[in-house]
């Protein structure tokens, strides 16, 4: 394959994060235009000033983040599911797809990877938590201001739209150009991690946060390689949904036996991440670069 195919095909998969980013800011607007609209016109009606009506707004935006959370997942489908099928050579659900992605087997490695990675990186953040609890202020003002774990919406949006819409988007459309422009290589495994890599690193730039963009990247490795192990974004879905599950309705539940000392967060983390990667190696990195994709 000619540099030029090669620059084009990583240039669509940059595209994708890019698009996702746009439905982001339009699902945004839609929901935070009207809501301010109806807000600064009660505000004016009970004879607030335009500096009150600023700080009133402001101060209720977190009110509103589920929904729009909401809204921007049902947006990220309707544009990346069509993309997906139309765009990445027309995915097909077989028998031989239900059964290789719904073996008990296959569960088995999903509910593994998903617990896996959510142990170790709760742990570890943890455990910056109690070294350097400063480096994570940003992270935790905006995870409360999501609403992630206490606002009905934003687990919705969590748990149920994230993990269909984000698998779409970096393991189905992204990861499917970026594995286009690294075909070709000689070394099919080689081929898949710089893929992979890339695809993850999107996904990590997607979060928009430094702390999220680092273990968003790790995710992204653990989910890319479910995705290429079963030639389908369904294994990836199960894992994102279980991860986020855990995370947003069972967090304090799961993560309340642990005692509170940083050794404990370090070996716990160090060891979850550890079951991940062996898990990852002793269930082989099954490569099938011709065959058709998958659903």
């Amino acid at each position: 394959m000619s540099t030029g195919k090669r620059i084009g095909w990583m240039g669509m998969s940059f595209l994708t994060l890019l698009a996702a980013l746009s439905v982001q800011s339009v699902g945004s607007v839609m929901v935070m235009l009207p809501y301010a609209v109806m807000e600064s016109v009660r505000m004016e009606m009970i004879g607030q000033d335009v500096a009150s009506v600023a700080d009133n707004l402001m101060g209720k935006l977190g009110g509103i983040m589920g929904i729009i959370l909401v809204v921007v997942g049902v947006l990220l489908l309707a544009v990346f599911l069509p993309w997906f099928y139309f765009g990445c050579g027309r995915p097909k659900v077989t028998k031989d797809c239900v059964k290789r992605v719904f073996a008990p087997k296959t569960l088995l490695v999903v509910v593994v990877v998903s617990v896996g990675l959510n142990y170790g990186i709760n742990c570890l953040l943890q455990l910056i938590y109690i070294v350097a609890p400063q480096s994570l202020e940003n992270y935790q003002q905006l995870m409360e201001n999501a609403g992630i774990g206490t606002d009905v919406w934003a687990n919705a949006a969590a748990v149920l739209l994230a993990p269909l819409g984000e698998e779409l988007i970096f393991r189905g459309v992204a990861f499917y150009y970026a594995r286009k422009a690294m075909s070709c290589m000689g070394n099919a495994r080689v081929e898949f991690w710089i893929a992979n890599c890339f695809q993850a690193f999107l996904f990590g730039i997607y979060h928009m946060n430094l702390v999220q963009g680092i273990y968003a990247f790790l995710i992204g490795l653990a989910l890319g390689y479910l995705c290429q192990r079963y030639h389908s974004v369904i294994p990836g879905m199960l894992a994102h949904l279980v991860f986020n599950s855990m995370s947003a309705l069972f967090g304090d539940m799961l993560y309340s036996w642990i005692p509170d000392r940083a050794v404990w967060y370090a070996l716990i983390g160090v060891m979850s991440l550890m079951l991940v990667l062996f898990t990852m190696i002793a269930n082989g990195n099954y490569i099938a670069d011709n065959e058709q994709n998958i659903a």
